[in-house]
């Protein structure tokens, strides 16, 4: 089971800064565990008391656990999302079967085998044409009935970023990002870390440094990137993000 995780120091008026500085000694150990293992990816928001995982877990008990009970800062660590993420594939034979229910569930058709070094070239690909800004190169590695997944519309986000959403098809995912042309601008793109892949899906999280065009205050935003791969294509693009700092930087806060 793919969690997206997102985590927020408060220890404001309990203990002071350097304390909370030991206890993330000791936590960043359990951290770097995990990393080493594969089953997380770790990533500190820049200058925000925030942290952002992906989380490889086995069950929801696993997450439960791991979350209230094992971390050294459990205490002072407050989740503030916690996503988790289904594969399309059998959420879209739910719905042409009309969301049987228990035990009729349809039986999935095997998958062909998969390369994932073709998934990984493809990943590699992709995002480094994203971090050279070279998007017509990038786009060329997409499927043109591909399903684009940004975050949902959100009441107070959506009316300054109104390009968010799902798109399917390619001629519609352009026509979002001509929308977020017309209100930011891309100043540079970093792939932090590992690209995982797994057999055809790849997921990686990008440093993003943009602009509001309309102030031009400049914000960060670390996006977590899945992408699906087949016959060579990109079919499924999904991102996960925390809008705070947008909202900021649109708002002149």
């Amino acid at each position: 089971m793919l969690f997206y995780v997102q985590m927020r120091w408060n220890y404001q008026g309990r203990i002071s800064q350097d304390q909370l500085w030991d206890l993330e000694a000791r936590e960043g150990e359990h951290g770097l565990q995990g990393v080493r293992s594969g089953f997380v990816q770790l990533y500190k928001v820049v200058s925000q008391h925030r942290i952002i995982a992906i989380v490889q877990a086995e069950s929801l008990e696993d997450l439960d656990r791991n979350s209230m009970g094992w971390l050294p800062m459990r205490e002072y660590l407050e989740f503030e999302v916690v996503w988790a993420l289904r594969d399309y594939p059998g959420f879209l034979e739910d719905v042409k079967a009309k969301f049987p229910g228990p035990g009729t569930a349809p039986s999935l058709t095997p998958p062909k085998a998969v390369d994932p070094a073709i998934t990984r070239r493809v990943a590699e690909s992709w995002f480094r044409n994203l971090q050279q800004g070279t998007f017509d190169e990038a786009l060329k590695l997409v499927d043109h009935d591909v399903s684009w997944d940004n975050i949902a519309p959100t009441p107070g986000v959506s009316d300054l970023a109104p390009w968010l959403g799902s798109y399917r098809g390619l001629p519609a995912v352009l026509k979002s990002f001509e929308v977020w042309g017309a209100h930011s601008k891309m100043l540079s793109a970093e792939v932090l870390g590992d690209l995982m892949v797994d057999g055809e899906w790849a997921l990686a999280v990008v440093h993003e440094h943009a602009q509001c065009l309309a102030n031009r205050n400049e914000y960060d935003l670390y996006v977590a990137t899945r992408l699906r791969v087949r016959d060579g294509r990109i079919i499924e693009w999904r991102v996960f993000w925390d809008p705070s700092p947008l909202i900021r930087a649109y708002r002149n806060l």
